[in-house]
């Protein structure tokens, strides 16, 4: 009987170890998100999807760039050439 209490207490130390965990990896993620600076048009994006529930189709252009433009690559260009690292 008493294996089976230690049994227990090692489970539940395993479960507060988990939470103490995520808790700690919520505060992260929240301060992180803090201290980014979210740009005015972004936050105006947000704002007027969260209203309607689409986005305007200036936002839209500035995300995805012109659909009326095609994107032409070489026959010999590499996609990686157009990545940075």
């Amino acid at each position: 009987m008493r294996g089976d209490s230690r049994q227990s207490n090692k489970g539940g130390q395993a479960v507060n170890l988990k939470k103490k965990v995520q808790d700690e990896r919520d505060l992260q993620r929240q301060d992180w998100g803090h201290s980014i600076k979210v740009p005015e048009w972004i936050r105006k994006m947000r704002e007027h999807y969260m209203r309607t529930g689409t986005y305007r189709p200036e936002d839209l252009r500035r995300l995805l760039g012109d659909p009326t433009k095609g994107v032409e690559i070489g026959a010999g260009a590499s996609i990686s050439n157009y990545f940075h690292q």
